[in-house]
């Protein structure tokens, strides 16, 4: 069995309009910068703070955060023409969160397959 790990994945999107990089780190969750790389970022959000998302199955996505402080539920737009690698992607990262935090998941997800 061999293990590959992923720390960060930058993918290429396109935010109100303006193209831009969606960042999935593993340390630091969600962040979307705009201009150069390197560039501070425009939102930030811990994989945590996702509650949902939804997508039109081509290269609309709809990430539904929630402010930590507000509680208040933000929507960030995105399109992707890779939008199914990103999807994968962000399923993998937060599968991978998930599994860290209570290692008993894997094995029940493993048996109800």
């Amino acid at each position: 069995m061999s293990q590959f790990t992923m720390q960060k994945k930058t993918f290429t999107v396109v935010h109100m309009g303006r193209a831009a990089g969606l960042t999935l780190d593993w340390s630091s969750g969600f962040s979307l910068s705009e201009g150069t790389p390197g560039a501070p970022p425009v939102w930030s959000y811990r994989f945590s703070q996702l509650r949902g998302s939804s997508d039109d199955g081509k290269s609309k996505l709809k990430l539904h955060f929630q402010d930590t402080d507000t509680k208040v539920i933000e929507t960030k737009e995105l399109e992707c023409q890779i939008l199914q690698s990103l999807l994968f992607c962000m399923h993998a990262f937060l599968t991978a969160k998930v599994a860290s935090v209570d290692p008993a998941f894997l094995a029940s997800i493993q048996h109800a397959t």
